[in-house]
């Protein structure tokens, strides 16, 4: 499967699987994956079905056995009173907790 369309709120492959982020937001914060910053090149590689997610520092990466893997920053706009934490899922089950 290959990356159909990327925008600011998930990432759609042709086969119709995508990832998305949730957050339960507070009053004051704003916590989000940046689906938009992902490199531009990794539109080109051919994905397995069984993507592997990866937590690491500012984000997640995912990718499959035969490709690299892809970095997907997460933010939290606040006033640092809040949590970090932002929840990624593929096809609607949550594969990771990661923290901005």
């Amino acid at each position: 499967m290959k990356i159909k369309e990327v925008t600011k709120d998930d990432i759609v492959f042709d086969n119709g699987n995508v990832i998305t982020y949730d957050h339960e937001q507070d009053c004051c914060e704003h916590n989000y994956a940046d689906f938009e910053e992902l490199q531009e090149d990794a539109k080109d590689y051919e994905f397995d079905e069984d993507l592997i997610f990866e937590k690491v520092t500012g984000g997640f990466r995912f990718g499959s056995k035969n490709t690299p893997m892809f970095f997907i920053p997460c933010y939290s706009d606040q006033n640092g009173f809040y949590s970090f934490d932002v929840d990624i899922y593929y096809n609607d089950k949550k594969v990771l907790t990661t923290y901005a």
